[in-house]
């Protein structure tokens, strides 16, 4: 049987990065066999996490040095603090600090050296914090960003999205709406919502409970969801964990990619949908990007002109063509949000734009006011704004009134690349103007499921369906510019998914942005033309 001495020897080796596989393995299992050492552990990852604090110059070294030592004097004197003080003291941990500061979160020091006088002033321990909001309304009480939750605190928000820290042990996205309950350190309850957990080394064993089941972390990325109908699922993003069925003594061990159903019988297995979560939040930007913006104010004539930098850019100054092929009629003048806009009639009109959209996986915002009759035939959903190619999968940018019904709910907000779509929850089809926004936000690799939010009327639009796929829009490829009111997968002269051409509603206030824009700038932009 393992000693507590031998635990915290592995403990600093692992710290440290340099155990081995058996090793681990051997930490593991002691702290599984042996739960009353898990909050020692857990102790001891939060002084290596205070250790690790971001040093970027020599002033800042010194400054968090004295704290350090502090901090370290007054835990206990066992042999793991003895070695840490030794490292400090021999300048081999600051330069290692120094090495892997760039993973590091600032909230650590704020909740652990510099808040003496936050919610830890009694004694009480951190839970959490609140990193950020996006479009977040609250359901209960209101939680600004930099807030700390003690043992016991609870978040429950309506719609947006919440970045939480675990105080060093992970970090959470929250999606609305959620209720989340923080009962004790290294554990959090869902009621409802869903989650994406991204833990450190010092949230190995955080254990994420729903009402069907738990999930323990083995040093991962994995996804909880309750739903509404009392759906429990967990979805592994990357690493492992170890899932637990309400009533079971044993847990599945899941690997990246694996997924488990919970329900009142127990546990299965099912097949990952990585696609249900947002796992990064939308990145904050300091706006005067580019943009183009046609308002349809003109009110007659065959030419929508537009304004903006993008617009400046673009042949013809992003000018757009109304148009008509088959037996439809050009695109009608009609009375807009404050002014004129144009109306289709899902026989053959469109506009085209010399404008050609933002490409690959760049950010981008699209916002615009639609108006869907509440007779719309599922063939008429097609094509509210669209660019790029058609039959390559990911190269496609198109919105529309969801018309596949094996994709989402009829009538709702959808974005399609081919290959891949996210779809709203609200159905437009009731004659009323709506103000649309479909945002993506960059990264490495963005994904139509992940990286892409919807917003419908200035509010975040819940999302009844996902599917996987890279964005990768092209711009070089096709033969014409920006479409609106045309479905891109029809090609013209009976050729391509002639069942599904033109789109029949109306539209106004068209903007294209080459960012992401935030909750609050998509509220705004809505307001100006209420």
């Amino acid at each position: 049987m393992m000693s507590k001495e031998a635990m915290n020897k592995l403990l600093a080796l692992y710290l440290e990065g340099v155990a081995t596989e058996e090793e681990e393995r051997e930490l593991l299992a002691c702290l599984q066999q042996h739960p009353e050492w898990q909050q020692e552990a857990r102790r001891q990852m939060a002084v290596h996490g205070q250790l690790s604090v971001l040093m970027q110059d020599d002033l800042s070294e010194e400054r968090f040095v004295g704290g350090i030592m502090q901090a370290v004097e007054q835990e206990d004197a066992d042999q793991f603090t003895e070695e840490v003080r030794q490292k400090i003291q021999r300048g081999q941990w600051l330069r290692r600090a120094l090495a892997v500061a760039a993973v590091i979160a600032v909230s650590l020091v704020a909740l652990v050296l510099l808040q003496p006088e936050s919610a830890t002033q009694s004694g009480e321990a951190t839970m959490a914090s609140v990193v950020r909001a996006d479009g977040v309304e609250w359901a209960g009480s209101q939680i600004e960003s930099g807030a700390v939750l003690g043992e016991g605190g609870t978040v429950k928000i309506s719609k947006g999205l919440l970045e939480m820290d675990l105080a060093g042990q992970g970090r959470l996205i929250v999606e609305g709406p959620a209720h989340l309950e923080f009962p004790e350190d290294g554990k959090a309850v869902l009621h409802h919502g869903r989650v994406v957990m991204r833990a450190t080394k010092q949230g190995i064993g955080y254990r994420m409970e729903t009402p069907l089941g738990s999930v323990v972390d083995l040093g991962t990325e994995f996804g909880v969801s309750v739903e509404e109908d009392g759906v429990v699922e967990t979805h592994v993003i990357d690493g492992s964990v170890e899932a637990f069925a309400k009533g079971d003594k044993g847990g599945v061990k899941l690997l990246k990619n694996d997924a488990m159903r919970f329900g009142q019988d127990g546990g299965e297995k099912i097949q990952a949908d990585l696609g249900n979560f947002y796992t990064e939040m939308p990145p904050s930007h300091n706006g005067g990007a580019g943009y183009i913006h046609w308002s349809f104010d003109e009110g007659e004539g065959i030419t929508a002109h537009s304004k903006g930098k993008l617009a400046k850019e673009a042949p013809g100054q992003g000018g757009m063509t109304l148009k008509v092929e088959d037996e439809g009629s050009l695109p009608q003048w009609s009375e807009g949000v404050s002014s004129s806009a144009l109306s289709f009639d899902g026989k053959g009109a469109y506009g085209e734009s010399s404008y050609r959209g933002i490409g690959g996986g760049k950010p981008r915002s699209v916002c615009f006011w639609v108006k869907v009759p509440k007779d719309l035939k599922i063939s008429e959903g097609y094509g509210l704004v669209s660019w790029g190619i058609h039959n390559v999968e990911g190269k496609a940018w198109q919105i529309a009134v969801n018309p596949q019904p094996e994709q989402g709910p009829v009538g709702r907000l959808r974005l399609g690349l081919f290959g891949g779509q996210v779809v709203g929850s609200t159905d437009l089809r009731d004659g009323q103007w709506h103000h649309v926004a479909v945002v993506l936000y960059g990264g490495t690799r963005p994904d139509v499921g992940t990286h892409v939010l919807l917003y419908l009327d200035g509010k975040q639009e819940k999302v009844s369906r996902r599917a996987l796929q890279e964005v990768l829009t092209d711009v070089d490829s096709p033969d014409h510019g920006l479409w609106v009111g045309r479905n891109m997968a029809y090609f013209g002269n009976g050729q391509g998914m002639t069942g599904h051409r033109f789109f029949r509603g109306s539209l106004d206030e068209l903007y294209i942005f080459d960012y992401a824009l935030s909750a609050e700038e998509v509220q705004a932009l809505m307001k100006e033309r209420q």
